[in-house]
């Protein structure tokens, strides 16, 4: 009358939780990633005789024969296309038909079965060590996902879960114990004899369930026990000085597991030859990516599986290969840089490489100030060297200087070669010089401008006395006379060069100044100072012509062919420095992605393991052993919620069972919220099991005097913190160390509590834990009066 009773609260109580919790807030609803999968077998089993056996190992021996044993049974589920759901101490269960439909399911599970009594049978027969496997399969629908906030584990519920939970309980050792559902999927594929289950297990009797058990195949015993006779030969033949009749059971099971070769968790994060092992991973990560195709398309994952392991390292090497290719295409698209102008097509990255600091500004004002110089020595020695010479080389010298010191006084002042005392207008100027991209032009087209001007400044001095020199031969360098006028052309070039310097000014700018340049040289040589260089070819070669060209000829060639150079030049270097920022901004935005993969993943681990067992494995160089720890004094807390099994119902009302774990979802969620307070710093949330929450306290290595005081902190205990010695304590006034304090106080609490007898060290775990179920009672309470539920803890 009473389970009547509460389901039929159960099609109402939702609706009215829903409503409450909206009127309260419309976000206190947390999303419930739940869903239906019809058609699945679901496989339980527990190693029989395992748990004497485990009190006997250390904790190392025991996390690696649990690696071992459970590593060969992940390996047999993803040979029969099986999804490892959770293992709880020595149970193992899984399902067929998850994610993507099967229609073999159920002889998928009754095979994984009968390969897990194998194994553990070849355990047995080889260590002489009393365990066995006791296997239970049902055939129904689930529903699967997460649930809670913290610490997610995927996992199955329905009543056909129950129900094959029980198979497992009710079957018999070394047996595979079968449904009838199950029976009628297996095709009359294996041979079967009566179960009885309904005899050693009242739940199935209660459901009346007809049940089935299995016949073993004769051929895999024979093959197990020629492998087991070999292990022992090779045992006893390896220490004569120990017999294996006289080793401890666990330490024979030990060394026979060790054979299997188990992979470790990450230990092939460093290795080169990663690939291999993706084979092996599991078998939910490979068919996540299936999930979105159709049933009709499974065909693609079964070629995928039946890859050997060789073979599957090619393919993997293949694909790695060609995500490099695909990633080099993404990252250097022809479209993306237009091919005439060199700009980007977008107008965003455009702007954004426009408005680019040039670090590089006064290196470019010094080199364009060393040709400056050069040209000046070239006129003084070889043109005519006038009063116009000096007056625009001294202009243009102190213009040079002024510019390399406004944009080095940054460096100086940073590197400490002059004083903190510098003018803020020449800092102001610096910044606007490195950072403003219109200046930089600016005064790049004034620099280019006047080293241009100044290769040709003294022209016109050579036409003031070139009538006297017709008749003349070669003279002296450096004289009015102009008889190197051919040098002209040489500083031309020079000063055409210095426009290439300016690496960040655009080279459309730069190609126009030179064009213009060209331009004017051209005038200068056939217009305005034509007869000095049709003279000096006179006087020069007065005897005989030897070149074909005259020098205004060949000048303007050289002018042309310069302006060509460099403008290919100038496109070279626009071209890298573009390709260059295109890739500097893809890979940040790669690099960003990175990041935040890390940041999700480093979250995630640690949603999954507790945060220090995250940090061992994702710490280089940690990963290759497993992680194992042993603890004196913890506190572990099992808190069920004991009839909402009860409460629990399959119906179209709530949706097969879907709007049941919706509130589960909330009681968990709760409870999880629950732990992000700072007092209950030191819980650890472990699992869930239904409707079971499992936490305990100390596990943190390291952190027994740090915890307990850390408690005191975090914990708002008014009462404790009046007390006379504990509040002097704290407050300095007394010669009590803070670590007695700590002891104290939680003595003090533990005796407010009743819980007088236990050690001071032991205390705080228990406090904690204490408080913890107190607060969880609390929060249950909150849910009864939302949903008129009257569920207990």
């Amino acid at each position: 009358m009473k389970n009547e009773k509460l389901r039929n609260l159960s099609r109402n109580s939702l609706s009215r939780l829903r409503k409450s919790k909206t009127t309260i807030s419309t976000t206190r609803f947390h999303e419930l990633h739940v869903k239906r999968h019809e058609f699945v077998s679901i496989l339980f089993s527990d190693i029989v005789n395992f748990t004497p056996l485990a009190s006997e190992c250390t904790a190392p021996q025991l996390v690696k024969m649990l690696n071992e044993l459970f590593g060969r049974f992940d390996k047999l589920a993803q040979e029969n296309d099986c999804l490892r759901i959770k293992i709880l101490g020595d149970c193992y269960y899984c399902v067929s038909g998850l994610p993507v439909s099967r229609p073999n399911h159920a002889i998928n599970c009754v095979k994984m079965g009968l390969k897990m009594i194998d194994a553990v049978r070849e355990v047995r027969e080889a260590t002489r060590v009393n365990v066995d496997m006791r296997i239970g399969i049902h055939t129904g629908n689930v529903l699967c996902g997460v649930l809670g906030l913290r610490k997610w584990q995927y996992d199955v519920w329905s009543d056909d879960v129950t129900l094959a939970n029980h198979m497992e309980q009710g079957g018999l050792p070394g047996r595979v114990h079968v449904s009838k559902e199950t029976l009628l999927h297996l095709n009359d594929e294996f041979n079967h004899e009566p179960g009885n289950g309904s005899l050693r297990d009242g739940y199935i009797s209660e459901k009346k369930v007809e049940t089935f058990l299995i016949l073993p195949l004769k051929q895999t015993v024979h093959k197990t026990n020629s492998g087991s006779n070999r292990f022992l030969g090779e045992l006893l033949t390896a220490d004569h000085s120990l017999p294996e009749i006289n080793m401890r059971a666990s330490l024979r099971m030990s060394k026979f597991l060790d054979t299997w070769g188990a992979d470790t968790p990450f230990a092939n994060l460093k290795d080169k030859s990663m690939a291999k092992n993706i084979g092996e991973t599991s078998l939910a990560m490979m068919e996540s990516n299936l999930q979105s195709l159709p049933c009709s398309n499974d065909t693609s994952f079964s070629s995928l599986r039946s890859l050997a392991p060789a073979s599957l390292t090619s393919e993997v090497n293949k694909k790695f290969t060609d995500d490099l290719y695909s990633k080099y295409q993404k990252w250097f698209k022809p479209e993306d840089i237009n091919k005439v102008l060199l700009t980007f097509k977008d107008t965003q990255m455009e702007k954004d490489y426009s408005k680019q600091p040039d670090s590089t500004f006064k290196y470019s004002i010094a080199c364009s100030g060393m040709i400056f110089i050069c040209i000046g020595i070239v006129q003084v020695i070889m043109l005519p060297r006038s009063s116009t010479l000096f007056i625009a080389f001294g202009i243009g010298v102190t213009l040079f200087l002024f510019l390399l010191f406004v944009c080095i006084i940054d460096y100086l002042v940073n590197h400490k070669v002059m004083g903190k005392k510098v003018p803020s207008v020449v800092v102001r100027l610096t910044s606007i010089l490195t950072y403003n991209t219109w200046c930089r032009i600016i005064l790049s087209v004034i620099t280019m401008a006047t080293v241009l001007t100044t290769a040709v400044i003294t022209v016109g001095d050579c036409n003031k006395n070139m009538n006297q020199t017709l008749n003349q031969t070669l003279g002296e360098p450096g004289t009015k006379d102009c008889f190197y006028a051919s040098y002209y052309v040489v500083c031309c070039l020079m000063a055409m060069s210095s426009c290439t310097v300016f690496l960040q000014i655009n080279f459309h700018a730069k190609f126009l100044v030179m064009v213009m340049a060209v331009l004017a040289y051209n005038v200068i040589l056939h217009l305005v100072a034509n007869d000095i260089f049709d003279r000096m070819d006179a006087i020069t070669h007065h005897e005989a012509r030897t070149e074909i060209f005259e020098t205004r000829i060949k000048g303007s060639i050289y002018l042309a062919v310069h302006l060509i150079t460099l403008h290919i030049l100038d496109r070279q270097i626009e071209h890298t420095s573009r390709l260059d920022f295109l890739w500097k901004t893809k890979f940040k935005v790669e690099h960003e992605e990175v990041e935040t993969m890390g940041s999700l993943t480093k979250v995630l681990l640690e949603n999954i393991l507790p945060a220090h067992v995250a940090a061992h494995f994702l710490q280089s160089g940690q990963h290759e052993g497993l992680y194992h720890e042993s603890y004196d004094s913890i506190s572990v807390m099992f808190a069920s919620i004991p009839n909402f099994k009860e409460f629990y119902d399959q119906n179209v009302f709530n949706k097969q069972g879907l709007e049941c774990l919706r509130l589960l979802n909330e009681i968990i969620a709760d409870f999880d919220v629950l732990l992000s307070k700072p007092k209950f710093s030191n819980v650890e949330k472990i699992k869930t099991i239904g409707s079971t929450y499992m936490a305990a306290a100390g596990l943190q290595p390291g952190t027994k005097d740090m915890c307990t005081c850390c408690y005191i902190h975090n914990h708002n205990d008014n009462e404790s913190m009046s007390h006379p010695i504990v509040s002097r304590t704290y407050s300095g006034q007394s010669n009590v160390s803070k670590l007695s304090a700590c002891d104290l106080h939680v003595q003090f609490l533990a005796e407010r509590r009743g819980l007088q007898g236990i050690p001071v060290r032991n205390n705080y775990h228990i406090i904690i834990l204490v408080e913890f179920a107190l607060s969880m009672m609390n929060a249950l309470e909150g849910i009864n009066r939302d949903s008129f539920n009257t569920f207990q803890n």
